[in-house]
């Protein structure tokens, strides 16, 4: 069936009418199509129920041992009781002549219907009429004689009815089955009051319903409630109210008493799966809008602040990818736990999705009782957490706003703690930030780059410049640093340290890595083409693109589109980025250097990498970080480039020096066995024109 078609069908569906097309569509698209033929089975009766069905075209029969239930067409929803309560299917399925469905399995039911509060809410009213309907209609208009005594009647009826004096509601007599589910004995019961069986129900209430019946001005009464047995459980029950229609002196009725405990356990589940986070047990964000609204409410009237706290895990996905998803959720678990142990009886954590949470703090007297609590949450995170016998650690960042001062509606206080978390995790991590007004400007500045950037890889706004490496002992070119510049036609010349971050968060970054290798490819081609020597382009990676899988793909295919030898390509990765995931670091490179690409380690020193490690890995330069050539003539960077050097020399790898401004800087590096460098002292990036120029006159320096 079309698309098109199943979104049609989809729409007409009630429950489902409040999604949008879009949502209707992804739902249409991602759910199996199912074709069954006349008579053939669905699923039967007591089988595990993990999917829910909708029909598109054809019937199924609903039946159970035999017994016709009912007949559903297109359009119809079944099957979700077993999914929602994760028991056996209570009935079996077959369809009557061919039959087209989509399947809903749990995760799509958690996307489309649990994780949408109307749509939830619609299912559940059609759940809770299904399961009325299937309680049957005890107490549908019953033509008694008038002679027939009431009493006599109660010992042939197969619900459990009582039958109770309207004026003081002592119970006369009980059915067989009502004696059985309220476990008293027939002479018991007629000692009891039918407020003695309710809990929670005073006689004004009662009177209040039943008035109505004696006074014929309605025919029966219904009230949920909950009742009380003889050995104290209580159990939750619909009862319907009916006068006898006898000509007794005293009025009486009949309460038709139905366990209606599936229904409610249903009503639990649902409610628990709209409200709650299945993982934690922690509030979703559904509650947390609406705890959040009831306390600002409370804050507003009682002239109270409010804390909104933004939580999010340092180091969770490097956990979660490395020690699997089990281990991730487990982690979530204890973190939950350490949450709720930390904060007091009146604030709520919810849990947002991955490993985000949000607390809401109500009463707090200022924003330094915020910042203590925070100070709590932190402090929970000092030692390592111990899962299935291995230490993790995990940091949090913490970013705050308060109410009234940073917001006065929900939105503005959950969207400034945003902001503030991220200036916690640009702090360094495992700190927290309280909201200010300048946030917002960076918040706005950031927002403006995102925006553009994806504009700016349709739009190829990007250049890349090229600065000489030269060798120091000869002055020549013996190859170039390709650095991406990026001139908007909104904002201007925007710096790499402005908009590389937020192309790695977006993930723009690797549309734009993958841009920035074929651009050198073409570059190289066009310098061959033109008859000068080969050079060399070194390119940055972040650890974005490093990480992603289709790298090696992209590579091969820019060096094949310009037919350019990988000897004239080169990878620059900081030891930042190695050392985040050694084992990953040493695959790829390794497939690097197979492929003929060579690898240098960048901003070398200011990282934390071993020598054990580094002898393991196939690189071929250290770059030395400028900062230690800026400053070489203190002792400490002096003694740190020296060391690297000799490092480099005793693994047998060649020794870049980054930012030479002076002769000073160069001849220094010069007597302590640096080979090549870059800087100012030779010159600055340059527009691959002016590198043609440098290259058609053999510039030494």
């Amino acid at each position: 069936m079309e698309v098109s078609r199943k979104i049609q069908i989809l729409k007409s569906i009630d429950i489902l009418s409040f999604l949008h097309e879009a949502t209707l569509e992804r739902l249409a698209e991602e759910s199996l199509e199912m074709f069954l033929h006349p008579k053939e089975k669905l699923f039967i009766e007591g089988e595990e129920g993990k999917t829910m069905y909708i029909i598109l075209e054809g019937e199924i029969r609903i039946f159970k041992k035999e017994l016709d239930i009912t007949v559903m067409g297109p359009g119809s929803i079944f099957g979700e009781m077993a999914l929602i309560e994760n028991q056996p299917r209570s009935a079996s399925a077959e369809a009557l002549g061919q039959v087209e469905l989509l399947e809903i399995d749990e995760e799509q039911f958690q996307r489309y219907f649990a994780g949408q509060p109307q749509v939830l809410m619609a299912l559940m009213k059609t759940m809770s009429a299904r399961f009325r309907r299937s309680l049957g209609n005890p107490v549908a208009p019953i033509m008694i004689e008038d002679q027939i005594d009431p009493l006599e009647r109660l010992d042939h009826m197969e619900d459990p009815v009582l039958l109770v004096n309207a004026n003081t509601f002592k119970i006369i007599k009980g059915s067989p089955p009502a004696i059985d589910q309220f476990g008293y004995s027939q002479e018991e019961i007629s000692n009891l009051s039918l407020l003695d069986c309710l809990v929670k129900f005073d006689e004004s209430s009662l009177k209040t319903i039943i008035a109505p019946i004696l006074n014929q001005t309605r025919s029966q009464s219904s009230i949920e409630a909950e009742i009380k047995k003889k050995n104290g459980e209580t159990m939750p029950v619909e009862i319907k109210i009916r006068p006898t229609n006898s000509n007794n002196a005293v009025p009486m009725i009949m309460t038709w008493v139905s366990d209606i405990s599936g229904k409610k356990h249903i009503e639990d589940t649902i409610r628990q799966m709209a409200y709650y986070d299945p993982l934690t047990g922690l509030p979703n964000r559904n509650l947390l809008n609406d705890r959040l609204a009831v306390s600002l409410a409370r804050a507003r009237r009682n002239g109270e602040k409010v804390a909104i706290m933004f939580l999010d895990l340092d180091n969770f996905k490097t956990i979660n990818d490395t020690l699997g998803h089990d281990m991730g959720d487990l982690l979530l678990k204890d973190v939950a736990k350490k949450l709720q142990h930390t904060l007091r009886q009146e604030d709520t954590v919810a849990r947002m999705g991955g490993d985000e949470f949000i607390v809401v703090a109500p009463e707090i007297k200022s924003t330094e009782d915020a910042g203590i609590l925070a100070q709590k949450i932190l402090h929970q995170f000092l030692d390592a957490i111990v899962i299935e016998n291995q230490e993790l650690f995990v940091g949090c960042s913490i970013g705050i706003s308060t109410f009234p001062e940073d917001g006065t509606d929900s939105k503005t206080l959950l969207k400034n703690a945003d902001m503030a978390l991220y200036r916690a995790k640009d702090r360094g991590k495992n700190n927290f930030q309280l909201y200010t007004p300048a946030l917002n400007f960076k918040a706005m500045e950031r927002m403006a780059i995102e925006k553009n950037l994806r504009k700016a890889v349709e739009r190829e706004e990007f250049d890349l410049v090229f600065q000489p490496k030269v060798e120091l002992a000869t002055g020549k070119i013996v190859g170039l640093e390709g650095l991406l510049r990026w001139d908007s036609p909104e904002l201007g010349r925007v710096m790499p340290v402005a908009f590389i971050p937020v192309a790695e968060d977006t993930r723009i970054i690797i549309q734009i890595g993958s841009w920035t290798i074929r651009r050198a490819c073409q570059q190289i081609r066009e310098w061959i083409d033109a008859g000068l020597p080969p050079v060399s382009i070194a390119i940055n990676l972040s650890g974005v693109q490093f990480a992603h899988p289709q790298l090696l793909k992209e590579i091969r295919k820019s060096l094949h589109e310009f037919d350019v030898s990988p000897d004239y390509l080169q990878l620059e990765i900081t030891e930042t980025i190695l050392m985040k995931d050694t084992d990953l670091a040493a695959d790829i490179l390794r497939q690097l250097e197979e492929l003929g690409i060579k690898a240098a380690i960048d901003d070398f020193g200011t990282g934390y990498s071993s020598l054990n490690y580094l002898k393991n890995l196939p690189i071929h330069y250290l770059k030395i970080d400028r900062t230690f050539v800026r400053d070489y003539s203190q002792g400490t960077n002096s003694a740190i480039t020296k060391t690297i050097v000799g490092l480099g020399q005793s693994l047998g790898l060649k020794t870049i020096a980054e930012g030479i401004e002076s002769e000073e800087q160069k001849q220094f590096l010069l007597e302590i066995g640096c080979e090549e460098g870059q800087g100012y002292l030779f010159s600055p990036p340059v527009s691959s024109k002016e590198v043609t120029g440098l290259l058609i006159e053999k510039k030494t320096y």
